[in-house]
């Protein structure tokens, strides 16, 4: 019995492909970059300074169409805590959002990636809490154009505070024959101060589809196209004195692989969750971009934006629910994207 697996987030056309954003979050020299600050609440001193150009992160968006048509971005639409951001793209100039006065963000044409760039320190005196970056992605693929909705946190901690951040930073979310690895970071702070693993009872480990890696115990892991068989899950676990006191998730996929698991929304409507509306979606695999006609037996686990684990299932049909998108619990508890691991055995 053979085995492969998909790792998505979910964005669909109508007309039976799919398509997907590749999001990589990554610094001026492509390294991986993490979007998280600390701030002194008495200064209004962020940690790291994003006015620096060496600190600055940028968003990547690109996309892919799982039947292999060439497909382009047309445009992208940016918010910042629900504010829309109007930029003029200028090729590849970094040119600033002309309705904001703060001059926070930059954005350029970069190829097939459209990018954002923050500029300023979104943390400060006032300012200390969680926010969000959304977009809307335009895109044409095969004579059909549509767009795609998606968001990425902005983590912001109160220097002092006795909690413990973490975040997963790579280079690369897609490998292929060209791309044949990826550099996961784990980035930790215990309130304003870095945390540096194998130090003051500090420790790291890592998961892969939720079962622990051995031997993993680094702040960095480097994942090859043998690990990955069509897509993972990978979390990092930091600990202290042996406790788990925060954790990150980072979706990999290889997508040169033979056998790919496609995923369909029941309707149009379904590819996506609110409030009040669950994402459904079928599961089929493919052989070489042709549907496989074998016996497969499916399994799959959703996990939220830290790489918890939520819901878990055996059959060909996902539900994503809500609550499988609720990340902390009480007055810090908050929704966000969602991610699901399938595995297929054939």
């Amino acid at each position: 019995m053979s085995k492969t697996g998909a790792a998505f987030s979910v964005r669909f056309l109508r007309n039976g492909d799919q398509i997907t954003v590749v999001r990589n979050v990554v610094d001026k020299d492509g390294n991986g970059a993490a979007l998280f600050q600390v701030v002194d609440t008495t200064t209004g001193t962020p940690t790291p300074d994003w006015t620096q150009t060496a600190n600055q992160p940028i968003i990547q968006l690109g996309v892919r169409s799982a039947a292999g048509y060439p497909t382009e971005i047309t445009n992208v639409a940016w918010a910042y805590n629900g504010q829309t951001l109007n930029f003029t793209y200028n090729g590849v100039d970094w040119v600033y959002a002309s309705n904001d006065p703060d001059k926070r963000f930059q954005a350029r044409i970069n190829g097939n990636y459209y990018e954002l760039k923050i500029v300023a320190n979104l943390a400060s005196k006032t300012v200390v809490s969680n926010k969000q970056i959304s977009y809307e992605v335009s895109y044409s693929s095969n004579a059909h154009s549509d767009t795609l909705q998606g968001s990425i946190d902005v983590l912001i901690q109160q220097a002092g505070s006795n909690s413990h951040i973490l975040q997963i930073t790579t280079n690369r979310v897609e490998l292929d024959a060209s791309n044949t690895k990826a550099t996961l970071t784990a980035v930790a702070a215990f309130g304003s101060t870095p945390v540096s693993i194998g130090t003051n009872d500090y420790a790291i480990e890592w998961y892969q589809d939720n079962v622990k890696l051995s031997g993993q115990t680094g702040a960095t892991l480097t994942v090859t196209r043998d690990m990955v068989s069509g897509g993972s899950i990978f979390v990092a676990k930091l600990l202290k004195n042996g406790n788990v006191v925060a954790q990150d998730g980072q979706r990999i996929n290889d997508i040169a692989d033979e056998y790919q698991i496609t995923y369909t929304p029941t309707d149009a409507g379904s590819n996506y969750v609110a409030p009040n509306d669950n994402a459904v979606y079928t599961l089929a695999m493919t052989k070489n971009g042709n549907p496989y006609t074998g016996s497969v037996a499916y399994s799959w686990q959703i996990y939220n934006a830290l790489g918890e684990p939520r819901t878990s299932g055996t059959s060909n049909t996902v539900t994503v629910k809500p609550s499988d998108c609720l990340v902390g619990t009480g007055d810090n508890a908050y929704y966000s994207d969602c991610d699901v691991q399938v595995t297929a055995d054939f």
